[in-house]
């Protein structure tokens, strides 16, 4: 039998196994929903359709396999990675998705170009998307907290000058503040009535936003609670330096905007136009992956472009 005729039952296969995965993940964030209606209805005096969650999940299967996740060392490391982007997905379900999506994209080239020498870079391309998302999304949060937290420092001097406890003042700033500063500082409320000491719950906040403003201001309020002084003073003064800090990166980001975008076209052209070339003449593209010497051609161009690319990125990574 011929691989072209071998292509549609491999990427069926591989379809299939994506659907599988992807079941699996379902049913684990369905018993999730289940298991708090289950608990609401027992004290609200309602029932549950028993029937219909047997027939479409087995909660056994999402118990066991985030059982057995947890007990992996990788697992609090990722746990708090989502916990650090905000994304509303236990570690199990996290990982179910970043299988399915490198086997759903192989299954999608081999329908698209028939070509099996497409499925490492469609697998490697699935394995990656995941985790430049995440890191996307921890970056992106990290940067509107820090761009938020010179008004929140205004906010909570107000708060205390008002009358309010430093706790007190956090709870009512965050009723008013944006995300992701709403819920960083709600969760900073939460874990003190939860029984962490103010200057731990603080030392958690600075850790998940990876700030070093927001290090000054754990900094500042651990030395207020063991010394004393007038915390509305020190926040105030705390929060003129990172207004004019976020001033001055702005500036230099300003001003390596042409270096930046260079990096990008970069890193980007040299993929863009091979797609686009295998795109409109496959078997012209696939010369170049042929055995021989002649692989020497796309390994280099790309261990070349990542190091452009990174080498741009370092000079102009300039540190406040």
């Amino acid at each position: 039998m011929a691989i072209e005729q071998l292509l549609p039952i491999i990427a069926a296969v591989v379809f299939g196994i994506a659907i599988l995965i992807m079941f699996v993940a379902l049913n684990s964030m369905l018993r999730r929903d289940a298991d708090m209606d289950t608990r609401m209805n027992t004290y609200l005096g309602g029932t549950t359709d028993s029937e219909f969650q047997g027939r479409f999940y087995d909660p056994q299967i999402a118990s066991r396999l985030n059982a057995t996740i947890k007990r992996q060392g990788f697992a609090a490391r990722i746990e708090y990675q989502l916990l650090q982007a905000n994304v509303p997905l236990t570690v199990s379900e996290y990982l179910l998705l970043r299988l399915a999506i490198p086997f759903i994209l192989s299954a999608l080239a081999l329908l698209i170009w028939r070509e099996v020498l497409l499925v490492p870079f469609a697998l490697l391309a699935g394995y990656l998307v995941p985790l430049i998302w995440m890191q996307y999304r921890r970056k992106q949060r990290n940067r509107d907290f820090g761009e938020q937290l010179p008004e929140t420092l205004d906010l909570l001097t107000a708060s205390m000058r008002g009358g309010f406890s430093l706790i007190q003042a956090f709870s009512q700033v965050a009723s008013d503040s944006q995300e992701p500063t709403k819920s960083e500082l709600q969760r900073v409320f939460q874990e003190v009535q939860l029984g962490l000491s103010m200057t731990q719950a603080i030392d958690n906040l600075a850790a998940r936003m990876e700030s070093d403003d927001m290090d000054l201001v754990a900094t500042a309020i651990k030395i207020h609670s063991r010394v004393g002084g007038n915390l509305g003073v020190i926040l105030e003064n705390i929060s003129s330096t990172i207004r004019e800090r976020t001033k001055l990166r702005r500036d230099i980001r300003v001003i390596t905007s042409m270096q930046r975008i260079s990096s990008y076209v970069i890193g980007a052209l040299p993929f863009a136009l091979a797609g686009i070339i295998f795109a409109i003449n496959p078997a012209y593209m696939m010369k170049l992956f042929q055995p021989g010497l002649i692989l020497c051609i796309p390994i280099g161009a790309l261990i070349m472009s990542i190091a452009g690319f990174l080498a741009i990125q370092r000079i102009i990574d300039i540190k406040i």
